[in-house]
């Protein structure tokens, strides 16, 4: 068996991943954001093109199904850049989606069934599932299940939205009880908890923890974001580590991408951690764990 990076053009090793953007999204349109859609393939080309003047050179979006992930363009703008993109399906949480999304009609068998379908048919490279703020609903209960399903039929990573960082433990627990491997896992936006001590123990399972880079939307401090990193890299945690921009809305990220967004990632956030935490550290965080963090077996 080998190890490979899905992307929306193909397999790739992931010895080519180089600097890696963990979590961002070129394309995203929730009713939670009105007016602010990330629909503009030109914008979404040359935000992309800027994250590659500056050396990066892979960007994993997280726009599951039903949220105008926009996989045709990712394919386009990932051939003009040659920036390897992983795209992701899956469901988010019920709260994000429009009415009568199609998306909860689906049983867990067939919506394992779509995620399947969308990684071996459609160039996705991550299952995505969004869970609410301290609990994990019906709905979300079932996401997990047919996430599961999929990994086991795919071997593709779970990547889980944690509402503020909340509910990590539920999370762990029920996948655990799917059996999928802890190494499969990624949890989202763990660095939003408060609360260091949940943050340490999540880190204690096993699992791939990428936090977010500080933007409009997630007013954490550079600094603050160092010592995050810091206690988990002293608590023995470096190999786990991933960190993405998480660009959500256009107003907030498209005009000062220089700053934020994934150009603003490598630009600013990083030469800041390097200062913080050792080049060393950072190149284990933005290059060799995400390659193994989304890379599968086949």
């Amino acid at each position: 068996m080998s190890e490979v990076i899905r992307t929306v053009l193909g397999e790739v090793a992931p010895t080519v991943a180089g600097i890696v953007d963990s979590h961002d999204h070129l394309f995203l349109s929730t009713p939670l954001l009105p007016g602010e859609e990330l629909a503009d393939t030109d914008d979404a080309m040359t935000e992309t093109l800027d994250f590659a003047r500056r050396g990066g050179r892979t960007l994993v979006q997280w726009t599951p199904r039903g949220l105008s992930r926009g996989l045709p363009a990712l394919r386009s703008i990932s051939e003009t850049t040659g920036v390897h993109i992983v795209a992701a399906t899956g469901r988010h949480r019920r709260g994000v989606y429009p009415s009568g999304a199609p998306e909860f009609d689906l049983t867990v068998g067939q919506l394992a069934d779509t995620f399947i379908d969308d990684i071996g048919n459609n160039g996705c490279g991550l299952i995505k599932v969004g869970i609410s703020y301290e609990e994990v609903t019906a709905d979300e209960g079932d996401s997990l299940r047919a996430a599961a399903i999929a990994h086991h039929a795919t071997n593709t990573p779970i990547a889980v939205h944690l509402e503020r960082g909340s509910a990590a433990d539920l999370v762990l627990d029920f996948l655990l009880d799917e059996s999928v491997p802890m190494n499969s896992i990624v949890l989202g936006h763990l660095g939003k908890n408060p609360d260091p001590d949940r943050i340490a123990e999540a880190a204690q399972s096993g699992a791939w923890l990428c936090l977010d880079a500080p933007s409009p939307r997630n007013p954490v401090s550079i600094e603050e974001l160092s010592r995050t990193l810091g206690r988990l890299i002293d608590g023995g945690h470096s190999s786990q580590l991933l960190l993405g921009a998480d660009t959500t809305t256009r107003s907030s990220s498209r005009p000062v991408r220089s700053a934020y967004g994934p150009a603003g990632l490598v630009d600013q956030v990083a030469p800041h951690l390097i200062r913080a935490l050792g080049a060393d550290a950072l190149a284990g965080i933005m290059v060799g764990n995400p390659a193994r963090a989304w890379s599968v077996r086949v």
